[in-house]
């Protein structure tokens, strides 16, 4: 299974790297999150995630939970 580099931005600021296998980037990006990805990078909080083999990069965001307060 490939391995992928996921780096998590905030902004164009690196913020954390993480280290996954997954059958595809997306796949191993969920592993990472738990939670439903979207494509392409629209949050100010997003994920590149690079092949480490084939040298590919991909952009994801991450869907928000929001909470109400009452």
């Amino acid at each position: 299974m490939p391995r992928y580099q996921i780096h998590e931005m905030d902004g164009g600021e690196l913020s954390a790297s993480h280290l996954a296998s997954g059958t595809t980037a997306l796949d191993a990006l969920q592993k990472i999150t738990g939670k439903t990805i979207w494509t392409p990078a629209l949050q100010n909080r997003w994920f590149r995630v690079v092949d480490e083999d084939e040298g590919d990069v991909f952009e994801y965001s991450v869907e928000h939970e929001f909470t109400s307060r009452r």
